[in-house]
């Protein structure tokens, strides 16, 4: 291998995350070449030093500058903003849509609303009941001569 895919795999060397192979082979190149050697030196003391290092606590005074400066939740934020804004987009996005769509609609096809046919209801002449039953005949001009 060459020093340029050495360095390029020193960080999982260093952690042990290479396959065999891969390990023997850094090994081998790391006999012989000084530059990768030293290189490898100054990654490891890195990860020595990253890992000695504590947990870091502000002071009391730090702590409450922070709370001051975060954005408060509670009463002066509106409902909308517990939903994720892009939600809050996407909502907006499909009304104003449906909006569009509507507006179109109406002014490309002038919907007009179709002319409602004249329903006139009439009242039946209320006949006392007869217990008789009417004919009918058809007047003299109208029968066939026989």
């Amino acid at each position: 291998m060459k020093c340029k895919e050495i360095c390029d795999l020193l960080d999982e060397y260093i952690l042990g995350e290479l396959d065999p192979e891969s390990e023997i082979q850094i090994n081998e190149h790391l006999s012989e070449c000084q530059s990768c050697k030293d290189e490898l030196c100054e990654k490891e003391a890195t990860v020595t030093a990253i890992k000695k290092v504590t947990r870091f606590d502000p002071s009391a005074e730090v702590l409450k500058r922070i709370r001051r400066s975060l954005p408060r939740q509670g009463k002066g934020q509106p409902f909308l903003w517990l939903f994720p804004k892009r939600f809050i987009y996407a909502l907006a996005a499909f009304l104003f849509g449906i909006v569009l769509m509507r507006s179109v609609d109406i002014l490309i096809f002038e919907q007009k609303e179709a002319p409602q046919a004249e329903i006139k209801f009439e009242t039946r002449h209320q006949e006392p009941f007869v217990d008789t039953v009417e004919f009918y005949h058809a007047p003299a001009k109208n029968v066939a001569k026989i």
